[in-house]
C-alpha cells in the first residue's frame, strides 16, 4: 500500500473546521463528500455563496483543486491546483478560494 503525507479523517476534519469558521460570512459549505475506496481516497467541500458556487478536491496525496463558478453563467472565476504535505499549507489558497466565493469578478 502506498504511504500518502494526509489521511482522509485529517481532510475531512479541514473542511468541516472551514463549514463553523464561514457562519456570517454569506458562504456556506452545503456538502462534505468522502470516497475511501479506490488507489487514492479522497473527499470534497461543496460551497455556495452569492451568486457564486465552489467545490474543493482533496486527495490524501496531498493533491487539492479549488474552483468556482459564477451561477449566473457557468463561468470558470477561479482555479487553483495546490500539492501540499501538511494541512496547514492549504490556507493562502483556500483565502483567495473565499474572496473569489464572497466577491466573484464582474
Amino acid at each position: 500500500m502506498t504511504e500518502y503525507p494526509l489521511r482522509l479523517a485529517e481532510i475531512v476534519s479541514w473542511y468541516g473546521l472551514k463549514q463553523r469558521s464561514l457562519l456570517g460570512s454569506g458562504v456556506a459549505l452545503v456538502e462534505i463528500r468522502e470516497r475511501a475506496c479506490g488507489p487514492k481516497p479522497a473527499a470534497c467541500a461543496d460551497f455556495d455563496g452569492s451568486n457564486t458556487m465552489g467545490r474543493i478536491n482533496g486527495w490524501v496525496s496531498g493533491e487539492f483543486d479549488f474552483e468556482v463558478l459564477r451561477v449566473s453563467d457557468g463561468k470558470d472565476i477561479f482555479w487553483r491546483h495546490v500539492d501540499v504535505s501538511v494541512i496547514d499549507k492549504l490556507e493562502d489558497a483556500y483565502a483567495d478560494f473565499l474572496r473569489h466565493l464572497q466577491r466573484p469578478a464582474l
